[in-house]
């Protein structure tokens, strides 16, 4: 009888390791490698790296991240000593990531960047593009909007999925993190992020140009559930990391359609129970 208890170990270890294929994420367009574009928007410390590289298809995308751009700056300040205003800033130092958020805004690199990692695309070939930003205002969306309409993408191929996160939670996260951000600056993009996504959710509409799904996700640790083994221990993917059981979101809008206005009183007790209480965000409460 020994064997039996081996084979049924065996098919159950094989049980476990078919769950891979059913874990849950969000699919931009039925998956589909080019032609998407993907605006994660979020306040700082909201965790959209761990959302993006867990919650959705992220190595299908080519993602234009505002902090590796300041962080490949100040690397090249560095090593060929240029641009002074910016050398021996240190991203733990609050008051030197805001010189090097203005440098980098002032010179229009975010554009710029843009513009070239789209040089020389052929439409129908349009690579997915992912935009790691806050969202604090509609010009996180507008000031490259033309630039990607231009080339050729499909406003119903433009998605926006915001990550919503206790803003306690994460002020805690980004007091950890590499790059600090002054405490200012935390609550503007959190409460602007809040506002602008509000904004969206009750005028029923997207920002002009963008007609594609539209995401919220409730990204606080106990919204978040992994599958695991007898042991309790988290099973890992392909890429290494715990595999998502489940994960709480709501599609506010799906590709082409119009926005779901049966989500508003659900969405509303998510936003107030997570954003910070300010005078920029009163007329939400």
């Amino acid at each position: 009888m020994g064997y039996l208890k081996i084979l049924n170990e065996e098919l159950e270890s094989i049980s476990d390791n078919t769950q891979l294929l059913t874990e849950k994420q969000i699919i931009y367009n039925k998956g589909k490698r080019y032609g998407q574009v993907v605006y994660l928007s979020g306040g700082a410390g909201s965790g959209k790296g761990f959302a993006s590289e867990n919650f959705m298809e992220k190595e299908k995308f080519k993602t234009f991240d505002v902090d590796e751009l300041k962080k490949s700056f100040l690397k090249i300040s560095e090593l060929k000593n240029k641009y002074p205003e910016i050398q021996n800033l240190k991203l733990k130092n609050p008051k030197d990531v805001f010189k090097l958020h203005m440098f980098i805004k002032e010179k229009g690199l975010k554009e710029k960047t843009v513009e070239y990692l789209l040089k020389g695309v052929s439409e129908g070939r349009l690579p997915n593009i992912m935009f790691d930003i806050t969202g604090k205002s509609v010009d996180d969306f507008t000031s490259t909007l033309p630039i990607l309409l231009e080339v050729g993408y499909n406003p119903t191929d433009i998605h926006l999925s915001w990550v919503l996160t206790n803003y306690s939670i994460a002020v805690k996260q980004n007091a950890n993190r590499e790059r600090v951000v002054p405490d200012d600056i935390m609550l503007k993009t959190h409460s602007g992020a809040a506002i602008t996504m509000w904004d969206i959710i009750k005028k029923g509409k997207l920002p002009k140009g963008m007609g594609g799904g539209f995401y919220v996700i409730l990204n606080n640790r106990e919204n978040t559930i992994f599958y695991t083994d007898k042991s309790g221990n988290k099973i890992l993917n392909t890429k290494g990391n715990p595999t998502i059981k489940s994960f709480k979101y709501l599609t506010v809008k799906e590709s082409g359609k119009k926005m779901k206005d049966s989500l508003k009183k659900e969405l509303h007790s998510w936003v107030v129970d997570n954003i910070p209480k300010s005078k920029l965000t009163q007329d939400i409460f």
